[in-house]
């Protein structure tokens, strides 16, 4: 009698195990599996060998955040570029609200990324010691929340569809996704969307997270068949551009335009994918790029062993080639066929985002809601900030931007830039010593800044003379 209670307890036990066991990863999602996708016939498996678990759709919104690399936003037609780039693009931006002003806080693929997912500056996520040397790698570490690990704590069917290996799960940036499928190298728009679609098809009457990034505007500016006989005619174009070797620079700017129109065409298959499923009027479309792309606009130093000047790049300035992105939202409630002029940054992405689903924002993120500037036209931002860190670059600058000033902070170098953005849009003329009340006082915007969000993180706070200097050492750092 009493082996047979013993044996009932032990078969209870292990009931209760497996229980636990199976329950554990469903609840814990600030600690999300790393999964990815493969494929197997009709059917999605985790890289475990379990099916995927459905969660059904209760009304809340669907999201879709696709990522076109590389892309300047006056390369777009949308915001009126000459060429015809982007029509698919253009659509969305009639049916929703298109921003003019967007920025990046760092023109670097990687950290971009890990900033728009975090709301976070990279020099919180990742801090830099003074003299540091760049590492190439961008890393998220676990204690920082992401988007995808909210959204999946609030029922979110979560998968992301990566063209590039440089965002592999050892960026960190796979945190939250219960798929996370993902290029070793390269991979083209019309691979990464295939299986995007795919997995589209069969989870839309779910309630999803869907993130799709496209890397194909990125160098080595490589149009496939029918596109890359698009913008040949670019001896007739860029007349102004001042380099020695005119037709180089022009080839490279036709096949970044095709590069786009080819990147355009699959943002087009996911936006109708949407349509013909259904889900139109019940999905939130973010479409944004990381960062943009220099031609030639300012010759930049010799960049390690690169050999001539840089003149066609990223992650080497702080000029708004660089750091101005597209950015248009699409949803219930947002208004169409608008353009909104006001100042935003890429981490205001996931805030406006969580405000629009009705999801509080976590304590530590650091960017701010969208929706006053998009509904009411309230200013949420009187400046804009960005940094360039020593992670791909030995470059480390900052800038502070208004619409009026823009001051570009060299933390190594001291080679400080003003621009007047009224009278020099194009950022050539530095009047840095002729308006130094200016500039001081934008330096003190940025110190405030850098100590306002960097309580506890330990980093190389710049080193400034005057006023500016005299209020950091009151402050308590040692200069």
């Amino acid at each position: 009698m009493e082996k047979n209670k013993l044996y009932k307890l032990g078969i209870l036990g292990i009931i209760i195990l497996l229980l636990i066991i199976y329950a554990y990863p469903r609840n814990d999602f600030f600690k999300a599996k790393k999964t990815t996708l493969e494929l197997n016939g009709d059917e999605f498996y985790f890289s475990d060998g379990t099916p995927k678990k459905p969660i059904k759709n209760t009304g809340n919104l669907n999201i879709v955040f696709i990522v076109l690399d590389t892309v300047r936003p006056d390369h777009l037609s949308a915001y009126g570029y000459e060429r015809e780039t982007s029509p698919n693009i253009d659509e969305l931006a009639k049916e929703g609200t298109l921003f003019t002003n967007a920025f990046t806080v760092i023109p670097y693929t990687t950290s971009s990324h890990i900033s728009m997912m975090t709301s976070l500056y990279p020099f919180v996520y990742q801090p830099r010691m003074p003299g540091a040397q760049p590492t190439g790698v961008a890393i998220l570490e676990d204690n920082h929340l992401t988007l995808a690990e909210i959204l999946r704590g609030n029922g979110y069917n979560t998968a992301a569809f990566i063209s590039v290996s440089m965002m592999s799960p050892a960026s960190g940036l796979n945190d939250g996704f219960e798929v996370y499928n993902y290029s070793q190298g390269v991979r083209r728009g019309n691979e990464t969307t295939k299986v995007a679609l795919e997995w589209l098809e069969q989870n839309y009457d779910e309630k999803f997270f869907l993130w799709v990034h496209l890397y194909d505007p990125h160098d080595p500016y490589n149009p496939p068949e029918p596109f890359d006989e698009l913008f040949q005619d670019y001896e007739l174009r860029y007349d102004n551009i001042s380099l020695s070797d005119f037709t180089a620079m022009k080839q490279a700017i036709a096949n970044y335009d095709e590069d786009i129109r080819f990147g355009d065409s699959h943002v087009g298959l996911l936006l109708d994918k949407i349509k013909e499923l259904g889900i139109d009027n019940n999905t939130l479309i973010v479409f944004t790029s990381d960062h943009g792309e220099q031609f030639g606009e300012h010759l930049v130093p010799i960049y390690q062993g690169m050999g001539p000047q840089v003149v066609f790049e990223h992650a080497r300035t702080l000029y708004d080639q660089e750091i101005k992105v597209a950015l248009i939202i699409k949803s219930p409630g947002i208004p169409k066929n608008k353009k909104v002029d006001g100042l935003v940054e890429n981490i205001d992405i996931m805030p406006t985002i969580l405000e629009v689903l009705n999801i509080p924002l976590n304590k530590n993120a650091q960017g701010v809601s969208m929706l006053p500037l998009i509904k009411n036209e309230e200013e949420t931002r009187s400046f804009i900030f960005s940094h360039l860190y020593p992670i791909i670059s030995p470059y480390y600058k900052s800038t502070i931007r208004t619409k009026d000033y823009k001051l570009i902070y060299d933390h190594y170098n001291k080679e400080n830039q003003l621009f007047d953005l009224k009278k020099d849009p194009q950022e050539q003329i530095n009047i840095y010593t002729i308006m130094s009340d200016v500039a001081e006082e934008y330096e003190r915007k940025m110190i405030e800044l850098i100590q306002h969000y960097t309580i506890t993180t330990d980093i190389n706070i710049p080193t400034l003379e005057s006023e500016a200097e005299q209020q950091l050492i009151a402050l308590g750092y040692n200069i």
